[in-house]
């Protein structure tokens, strides 16, 4: 029975382990970079929804870092989107380019809100941490409404 299990666990692992390099395959350099770091904020963010939706109690501290951190790759996200970069196993929309203003505007929210997640944390008020991490839920979702084309998997 020990056998069974650990050898569903393996295989679960490795499947698991497959999608997300089959997700990355062919992506190289700046495009590489940009998709593992929305992975990245997207990791950050489930990891604090429970906290934020109340089903885990609240951890001030560390909410208040992974805010910080959506914080510090929102800043970087401008610099990841080079005129060109469109394409193959890039999610990233044609829009990027064509609006370059309103998807650094998008970019500044996204510091911005994640900000206020972090101020929120740091007031230790779970319906303060619960209205911020919805605020900077939308920001991600309306970023990528208006600037992602997602791909079949």
């Amino acid at each position: 029975m020990r056998v069974v299990v650990s050898t569903l666990l393996i295989s679960s692992t490795l499947l698991v382990f497959m999608g997300i390099t089959n997700a990355h395959m062919g992506a190289k350099g700046v495009v590489r970079e940009r998709m593992e770091l929305m992975k990245s904020i997207g990791k950050t963010m489930k990891e604090i929804r429970k906290m934020a939706n109340g089903k885990m109690p609240l951890e001030s501290a560390k909410v208040a870092g992974a805010a910080t951190a959506i914080a510090h790759h929102g800043a970087r996200i401008g610099a990841l989107f080079p005129q060109g970069s469109v394409g193959g196993v890039s999610e990233a929309s044609p829009k990027i380019w064509e609006d370059p203003a309103k998807f650094q505007k998008s970019a500044d929210l996204l510091m911005k809100t994640a900000n206020d997640l972090f101020a929120a944390a740091q007031s230790n008020d779970p319906a303060k941490v619960k209205s911020a991490f919805r605020s900077l839920g939308r920001t991600c979702g309306g970023c990528h409404t208006d600037f992602r084309i997602k791909k079949a998997k």
